[in-house]
């Protein structure tokens, strides 16, 4: 027997695919303010009826791809602790780093991040999730020096890793994933800690 909810999940799965693919087309060609519901559904080939269905605007367009795009990069991120859930990020090696990987399969979308970010809400937005992740779910046990505030050497290891993924994002993936993996193990050894993960998901 069909599975009539399972088909519709599908469905709508790909409609959302389809509309979140032609905002992207879109912002290639057009600023962020010039783009129009109709300019979405009619790339994507579909009504506005559509549309309404499954966003009430175009920014909520924009905060799933957020979603999307931060959700991908997390997941890329957790790959190291996928046997054990405790390392030591000394011992971490640039293979095991994938989140360059993942941004260049995902470069229709980060190559944008300079229209992207004359949304005025985009930055923040982005930037928040993947920091509330690393501060939230990635314990770090620091070397033990006295009157040293663990929040602000977690908030230090967050905001270093995103300034070296988005200058790599900004000046165009210049290096390869392979090299900017190499150096980020370089950078977190100068400053060796342990960590462990504390979802499991």
């Amino acid at each position: 027997m069909v599975n009539k909810d399972l088909i519709t999940d599908r469905r709508v799965r790909r409609t959302k695919k389809l509309l979140k693919q032609a905002f992207i087309e879109l912002m290639y060609e057009k600023s962020y303010e010039q783009i129009t519901v109709t300019d979405i559904v009619d790339l994507a080939d579909y009504n506005r009826a559509t549309f309404y269905r499954h966003y009430n605007q175009k920014e909520d367009i924009v905060k799933e791809i957020i979603a999307d795009q931060t959700n991908g990069l997390i997941k890329a991120f957790k790959i190291p602790y996928k046997k054990n859930n405790y390392i030591h990020l000394k011992a971490l090696a640039p293979s095991e780093i994938i989140i360059f990987n993942y941004i260049l399969e995902n470069k229709y979308f980060y190559e944008l991040w300079r229209e992207f970010e004359t949304i005025p809400w985009f930055y923040d937005t982005y930037l928040n999730s993947i920091t509330r992740f690393i501060k939230l779910e990635i314990s770090l046990i620091t070397p033990y020096q006295d009157g040293l505030d663990n929040n602000m050497y977690a908030s230090f290891y967050a905001y270093g890793i995103l300034g070296i993924i988005l200058d790599w994002i900004k000046n165009d993936f210049v290096q390869s994933p392979d090299y900017m993996a190499e150096q980020l193990c370089k950078i977190l050894n100068y400053y060796p800690a342990e960590s462990f993960i504390m979802s499991n998901s």
